[in-house]
C-alpha cells in the first residue's frame, strides 16, 4: 500500500484518452517508471468504487507509479466486457480527490487540438468507441453523433478550465500542461527530473492520427 513516506510521488495523467496516453505510458516505462494504462476499465472502476466507499482512490491499485487512460466505457472490451453494469467513468475528472489523497502527486494535463481529438475519438476502433459512448449517454438525452460531439466539446472545455483553475491556486508546481504536438519534451523531462532519473528523453508518438 502506498504510504506518505514513499520518496517517489505518483503521476496521474488527467487529460482525456486519445491525447497521447499510450505514448506517455511508453515514455514512463522507458524511464523505469512503473506505469499502468487503462487495464480494461479496471483503473477507472476502482477509482469510482473507492470514491463511493470513501477510501483512498488508489486502494487496491496502488502498486504502480504512473496512471494513464483512466476511463471506463460500458460495453468494452469488445466481446468480453467487464463494464456492462458500470457507469461511464472519466477517471481524470477525479483530479481533486486524487490530489487530496496524494498531496505530493504530480499531474499532467495531456492535451491537443480539441477538434482533432473529437475526430480521433470518432474513428477509434472503427467507430465502436463512439457508439458505446453514445449508448452510455442516451439516458442524458444524447441520441446522435452531432449531440455526442457537442457533449465531448463541452466536457473538454469544462475539464480543462477546472483543472487549470484548481492547480493555479492549490498546487501550481504539481501540474504540467502538455500539448502532445506543441510542448517540447524537455518540459516533461524537467518536470519529472527532481523525482525520477530520466534517461529516455524523447517522447514516443504511438497511434498518431493522420
Amino acid at each position: 500500500m502506498r504510504t506518505a513516506s514513499q520518496t517517489t510521488p505518483p503521476i496521474f495523467l488527467i487529460g482525456f484518452n486519445k491525447c497521447g496516453t499510450t505514448s506517455f505510458h511508453d515514455y514512463f516505462k522507458a524511464n523505469g517508471i512503473s506505469s499502468v494504462h487503462w487495464r480494461a476499465n479496471t483503473l477507472a472502476m476502482a477509482l469510482h468504487q473507492n470514491h463511493l466507499a470513501g477510501q483512498p482512490l488508489l486502494q487496491g491499485i496502488d502498486r504502480w507509479t504512473a496512471y494513464t487512460d483512466m476511463i471506463c466505457i460500458p460495453g468494452t472490451p469488445w466481446g468480453g466486457s467487464n463494464s456492462d453494469d458500470q457507469p461511464l467513468i472519466e477517471g481524470s475528472r477525479y483530479f481533486k480527490a486524487l490530489h487530496r489523497d496524494y498531496p505530493d502527486a504530480l499531474f499532467v494535463l495531456n492535451t491537443r487540438n480539441p477538434f482533432d481529438w473529437i475526430r480521433s475519438r470518432l474513428k477509434h476502433d472503427q467507430g465502436r468507441f463512439a457508439q458505446a459512448y453514445l449508448d452510455a449517454l442516451r439516458p442524458d438525452g444524447i441520441r446522435n453523433r452531432r449531440q455526442l460531439k457537442q457533449r465531448w466539446l463541452l466536457d473538454w472545455y469544462q475539464h480543462h478550465s477546472e483543472v487549470l483553475q484548481y492547480f493555479s491556486t492549490e498546487a501550481p508546481k504539481q501540474l504540467l500542461l502538455f500539448h502532445i504536438s506543441e510542448t517540447p519534451v524537455k518540459r516533461l523531462n524537467r518536470f519529472l527530473a527532481p523525482h525520477f532519473a530520466i534517461q529516455q528523453r524523447r517522447f514516443p508518438h504511438h497511434h498518431r492520427s493522420a
